[in-house]
């Protein structure tokens, strides 16, 4: 392992992707949101594998905007349909 960032990632990458999985095994409605999840947060924790510091950078911004592009377009559609208040 390289370094305490990339022990703390997939660390956590590893818990969710239990809990997404078990979550999906003790829901069968959300299995296939569950998997696609799962994998994702897979992909995702793999950015830390480059040697490439850049590359490394570049992952790290876009997994950054990423998230918060959709943080935001999840409360715009709650505020647009009520589900907010």
């Amino acid at each position: 392992m390289k370094n305490p960032i990339f022990k703390a990632v997939l660390i956590g990458a590893v818990f969710y992707i239990a809990l997404m999985i078990l979550e999906g095994a003790l829901h069968p409605a959300i299995l296939p949101a569950a998997a696609v999840g799962a994998v994702i947060l897979g992909l995702l924790a793999t950015v830390f594998i480059w040697e490439n510091e850049h590359t490394v950078h570049v992952g790290e911004v876009i997994i950054l905007w990423t998230m918060i592009l959709l943080f935001a377009a999840y409360g715009l559609v709650f505020f647009f349909i009520g589900g907010v208040f």
